[in-house]
Formats: C-alpha cells, structure tokens, sequence
C-alpha cells in the first residue's frame, strides 16, 4: 500500500508512530533521504524517533529538512533527551511534533544510561494528550522490567491524562515487559489486527544479523481509541531494495481521545 493511503494530510485522527534510526551508522548518507521523504508523505502528528546520534545532530537535521520539504505550518519541531553520563555526549531520543506542545520532560530508566522522554501536546480540537517515547535496555530482561516500571509509575502519578508510549522496547510481545506496560497500555497493531506484525527487526537493510522479532511499538491507555496501525519505513531505494530507512521498521497509528 502507498504511503499516502494510510492516514494522509488531511484524514481524521492524530498519527502517531516510532522509529529506531540505527543513528549514523549503515549508510546513512543514503537512507537519511529515504527517512526524510517516508515522513513528509505520512505527516505524523507526533513520533519518537530512538538511537539519535547527538553530533552531528540528527534531530535537527531531520526536522530542518522535514520542513523544507513540506513548507507547513506549524513547523515541526523537536524534543531531544540525551542518554545518560558519558553515553548523552554520543547518542539519545527524540519525540517529533508539528503540535503545540504545553510541556515536556524525561526520566532516567537508572540503567545502561536508557531514559525516557515526552511531551504534553494540543489537539486541534482543545484535547491534550501526553506521549512518552522510550528505547529500553537491550541486554537485561531484569532491567528491561524495572525501566517498564518506572514509566507506568511515572505515568500514573502524573494523573489520568490521556498518554500513549512509544519506542524500541527490546522485548517481545509475551515478554514479562510487555505484560507490566499492559497494566496501563495496549498495543495499537494488536488492538487493530488482533496480532503484531511479523517482524520490527531486521529490516534488509542488516541482513542475517539474527532472529527477527517485535521490539517496536505503539502503545495506548484506556483514554485513546485506535483507528488504524501498520508497519511504516519499509520503502526501499528504487535501485537499491536493501537500502532502507533503518534497520527498523516503524509502527504508526491513527488515534482519537475519548471524551472525557
């Protein structure tokens, strides 16, 4: 199916996704156009984008050219957090929104040096909505639930916004992970498919790296229906089909908030 035929300019809901970027590695004065023209044609309303190369600064190069492309208005704009100690000089996560945003923060995951981030954003309706965007430790399942908890405890104690969560949770979806996020959250892809997609990672942009699994998605709460949810960034090159945007997938979905 065509970009444009899932939640193009100008449909109803808010499009909401992830992508872990895989940073500067791979190619990436390759496929950073790819990742540019993927997010001009889905428009996303707000994504958390993992795995950001703090210098040369991804973030700011991705929104300066996104908005070059698309000439809109509101510009997007963007929401860095770095890692943690020496790591945060390296790399960190970003949310990307073109939505007014009311406030913002992030939260250390007190482990290989992971946070959090996020942003209270405006619908245009009036509806406020927060989403947090996360890449949660990739070697420690202990770790991994801990960083879980953490979130869900931070999200509760902010009181009943409508939130979604969005990243690379480096578990699967019958992890132990994903079953403390399912206190609060379910996945968008398995509430409209009734299943997750094959696979979030690899993408033939890393071929024969390993098993492939889901590791990526979009989560929502109680507070948010889901309209729609599919497999984003899986456009390669036209001459070169192992050049990808990344070696992930991304997840998008259409989301509204239930009156209150």
């Amino acid at each position: 199916m065509a970009l444009a035929d899932r939640a193009g300019p100008g449909s109803s809901g808010l499009r909401i996704g992830t992508l872990n970027l895989r940073n500067t590695t791979d190619r990436w004065r390759g496929r950073r156009h790819l990742v540019v023209a993927q997010l001009a044609a889905i428009r996303p309303d707000v994504i958390g984008l993992q795995e950001l190369r703090r210098w040369p600064n991804q973030a700011e190069w991705i929104t300066r050219r996104l908005n070059q492309s698309l000439r809109a208005e509101p510009p997007y704009r963007y929401h860095s957090t770095a890692k943690t100690g020496l790591w945060g000089l390296w790399e960190g996560i970003t949310v990307l929104t073109c939505l007014p945003i009311l406030a913002r923060g992030w939260l250390d995951l007190d482990g290989e040096h992971r946070v959090a981030n996020w942003v209270r954003v405006q619908l245009p309706g009036g509806a406020v909505i927060e989403v947090y965007n996360t890449h949660l430790s990739s070697r420690d399942q202990a770790l991994r639930d801990r960083q879980a908890r953490l979130i869900v405890d931070h999200v509760a104690a902010r009181g009943d916004l409508p939130t979604l969560l969005v990243g690379d949770l480096n578990a699967g979806p019958t992890s132990s992970t994903l079953g403390l996020l399912g206190e609060r959250f379910r996945s968008a892809h398995a509430l409209v498919h009734g299943d997750e997609p094959d696979r979030t990672w690899p993408t033939p942009l890393r071929r024969g790296v390993g098993t492939t699994s889901v590791i990526d998605y979009v989560l929502v709460d109680d507070h948010v229906e889901v309209a729609d949810a599919w497999l984003s960034f899986d456009h390669a090159s036209p001459t070169d089909p192992t050049l990808i945007a990344s070696d992930h997938f991304g997840i998008m979905a259409t989301v509204t908030v239930r009156p209150q």
